[in-house]
């Protein structure tokens, strides 16, 4: 079978196509599997510790009548984060202004937005929610994160699960730039 110069042009672009989608969803898996060993250590750290010894949840401080503010901190350290203030129908995240993210670093935009609140967004729309979950990302004009305001993100549980993913994200931040100054 003969192929065309413009045929055989076509397939080495889809080719290119297809490597960068197969290096993209590997780079997906690693940041999957990373996530998976945190949880899995995190649940036998918890599940054989004494019930004595295992803290209550932290569940914030009431700075208003309706906020409830909640440190997001790194695992391995206790670094400040970011603190989040918790109302009825938004998390305002406020970003530490001395760790200086970028929100270009890897996987800001690429898992936490596009992937975890892009698929909270999709998922309520399929629900045909009145309100559904969605987001503003502040940052100076250097691109540097400031923070965010996520609206109408549910339920408490919900709340929690973005929390900790963000908190997982501005980990790997951190250890990206880590890596870069040593």
């Amino acid at each position: 079978m003969a192929l065309g110069e413009e045929d055989v042009r076509r397939l080495a672009d889809l080719k290119l196509k297809i490597e960068d989608k197969m290096r993209s969803l590997e780079e997906e898996l690693d940041l999957l599997k990373e996530m998976s060993q945190v949880v899995d250590a995190l649940l036998k750290r918890i599940s054989f510790a004494r019930a004595s010894q295992v803290p209550p949840p932290e569940e914030g401080v009431r700075e208003e009548a309706e906020a409830i503010v909640r440190p997001l901190r790194r695992t391995k350290d206790g670094l400040p984060l970011a603190t989040a203030k918790i109302y009825d129908d938004r998390t305002v995240i406020e970003v530490n202004p001395d760790l200086s993210l970028k929100a270009s670093i890897p996987p800001f935009r690429s898992f936490f937005l596009n992937r975890v609140l892009g698929e909270m967004m999709r998922k309520d729309e399929e629900e045909r929610k009145m309100k559904p979950i969605n987001y503003e990302v502040k940052e100076d004009e250097d691109g540097i994160l400031k923070g965010m305001v996520i609206r109408n993100p549910g339920d408490s549980s919900r709340v929690n699960e973005i929390l900790n993913i963000l908190t997982w994200t501005f980990t790997k931040m951190l250890e990206k730039i880590e890596r870069v100054r040593e």
